[in-house]
Order: C-alpha cells, then structure tokens, then sequence
C-alpha cells in the first residue's frame, strides 16, 4: 500500500541534514549488498570488534497470544542483545562499516540519536576506544546524557523546538566544524544488510523449524533498518508474508509538518518537512504502513505486561498491536512476527503507568 500523502511543508528547512540525505542517498544496489564482506574488512582493521560480535544477535523469539487471541504473534525479543536494544545490531553495523570504508581504525565519529542508537553507540566506541561525538534532540533526559557522558562520548543537543530533525541537522554542522566521518543511520545500507543476513535468517530458522508460516511481519520505523532487511529475509522465504511499517500517528511516514514536541512512540516516526527515510523509500509500494497513537501503544506495553509477563518498549507494543491486526481478522491460529526493540524506558513506563 503506498504512503499516505501529506499536506504543503513549511518554509523554513533543515539544509544541512537535506544535503546529506541526498549526497548519501543509497540506491536499491547498495541496500541490497551483503554485510558479511565490509564486517571481514573491518575486523581485520580493528580485531577489537570481535568482542563485540557474539553479543549482538541471537535473540530469542518469543510466542505471545494477539490482541483478540485469535492467533499467535512472535516477538523478537531484542532486548537481550548488547545495550538491551535492536540498535546494538545496527551500532555494530555502522562502526564496522565506518572502519572497512576508511581503511584504517583511527576514525573520527559523529551520529545523531534520541537514545538507543547513541547509547549502543557509546558503549562499543568507549570499548574499541574510538573518539564518537553525539547529537542528541533538545530536551533529552538528563539520565541518557549523563549515561553517554560516562561511556566518554562527546554530547550537543539540537536547538530547542526542532527535534529529533534538529539533533539530525546538528550532526552535519559537527561533521563539517570537526572534521568528523558521519555515520548517518538513515542512509546505511548495512543496517539493512545486518538485518536481513542475521535478524531475518534468525527468525526464519526458528519458524521454518517449528513448521510455521507467518502471514505477517511488523516493526516500528526509525532510520527503516530493521524492518526493511528483516522483511527481504522473510519475504524470500515466504514471499506472502505481509511487511508491516509501523509509525507514530503524532509523526507518520513522509509528514510534512515541522517536527513537533508531541510524545510518541520511543525511536519512530517521520522525519517532518516532507522527509522519508531513504531506505525505506525504494520500497514504500511493497510495504503496508500503520499509524499507532502514543496512548494505545503504553496501553498495550502494560497488556503485554499483565496478561503476557512480557516487558517491551511502546515501539515494540505498536508492532505487537500492527501484526495483531493481520491476525485477528483472519482465519484462527495465523502466525506474525512483531521486532521488539527493547524492554522500554524509564520515560515510557512512567507514562504507562498514567494509561
């Protein structure tokens, strides 16, 4: 199902992070290409990244009843990676990326993030001592700042009232002041590829094994990663298999409003100014796209606690909630697939216990 169209963009736009996203813009080539050679590469660069490689992956999945019951969704519990997030997978990717491209381990980096991605980020940079500088949106917790700060990552905030585009933006004019490599997320063929070649080939394994095939697979869209390579692996297997890109109703896919201070799903949503992700964008008409609202998605992170004894973040809620659909206005016993980022914030689960 295409995206939905939006309304005109505002005036005044976010140039730096524009040109980038254009500059570095992959084409269906380059997302398609595998992971497995720039990994080789970068290891023999910096044999220090092996450490880090079996903790990341390998996650378990895990059965949980769908919203009416009438079918089972499988949730990719990524919390049990490195850091507690899906974003371990992709910090990996990049820096071994980074590493192989430059052909040398002395890269300086800057990257942007509302959280997970920074702190994955500053964890494994603080292990292969690499120098990393952060962006992070105007108004971030102090418990996440504080955390990169100790992990040594340098910390600046976007300016006020631009958002997570803001902290996007402010990652350019650091690459340009210091000379920085910018990893930019959005535009990484090897997040893709580390999803397809192992988050993916993880799931398939496990249902081919267990004789089960899905009608669906759902996960929450920030930079598009991890929906769009674990959707390839899965729909090679079982090309039927419905990928489902889930959004923030308050930030959907493409909006076309400046970026807003509304709370949302954590780590999602459009990018504002008439934005799409450039990995996710070659692929839009092959995709089906849902919009969850902030309040259902917390509802769900505490279903899911109370009724399943499963702790996700509001993301993971939202695709829980997405793949249930597909689900439940089926046949009974139909089997999905829901990615869950992580266990949730501190922030998160306070709102939840509001809802």
């Amino acid at each position: 199902m295409t995206a939905p169209v939006m309304t005109a963009p505002p005036a005044v736009r976010p140039a730096g992070i524009e040109r980038a996203l254009a500059a570095r813009r992959p084409g269906r080539a380059d997302i398609e290409a595998p992971f497995a050679p720039l990994e080789r590469r970068a290891l023999r660069l910096l044999p220090r990244l092996a450490a880090l490689k079996p903790a990341v992956g390998a996650t378990p999945l895990v059965p949980v009843a769908s919203r009416a019951g009438r079918g089972t969704v499988w949730l990719k519990a990524e919390a049990a990676n490195l850091t507690g997030t899906v974003k371990a997978r992709t910090a990996y990717a990049l820096l071994c990326a980074a590493v192989a491209r430059a052909g040398t381990p002395d890269v300086r980096l800057v990257e942007y993030s509302g959280g997970s991605l920074a702190l994955a980020l500053a964890e494994m940079c603080a292990a292969l001592g690499l120098d990393l500088h952060l962006a992070v949106p105007h108004g971030s917790p102090d418990r996440l700042v504080g955390a990169l700060r100790r992990h040594g990552a340098h910390v600046t905030h976007g300016p006020e009232g631009t958002g997570f585009l803001g902290a996007m933006d402010e990652a350019v004019r650091i690459c340009e002041r210091e000379g920085r490599h910018l990893l930019l997320q959005h535009c990484a063929p090897e997040a893709v590829a580390v999803h397809r070649e192992r988050t993916g080939a993880e799931i398939t394994a496990r249902l081919t094994q267990e004789g089960i095939r899905p009608v669906a697979l759902a996960a929450a869209v920030g930079s598009a990663g991890t929906l769009v390579g674990t959707a390839q692996a899965l729909r090679n297997r079982w090309p039927r298999c419905t990928p489902i890109a889930v959004f923030p109703a308050e930030a959907p896919y493409g909006d076309h409003r400046a970026p807003g201070g509304a709370r949302r799903m954590n780590g999602t949503g459009g990018l504002g100014h008439g934005l799409r992700q450039p990995l996710l964008a070659p692929y839009e008409d092959d995709f089906t796209f849902t919009e969850i609202d902030y309040t259902h998605a917390l509802q769900a992170m505490r279903r899911l606690q109370r009724i399943q004894q499963v702790a996700v973040s509001s993301s993971a809620a939202g695709a829980w909630l997405a793949a249930s659909r597909i689900v439940d206005r089926g046949p009974r016993g139909r089997h999905a697939v829901a990615v869950a980022a992580g266990r949730g914030t501190a922030e998160e689960w306070a709102d939840a216990a509001d809802h």
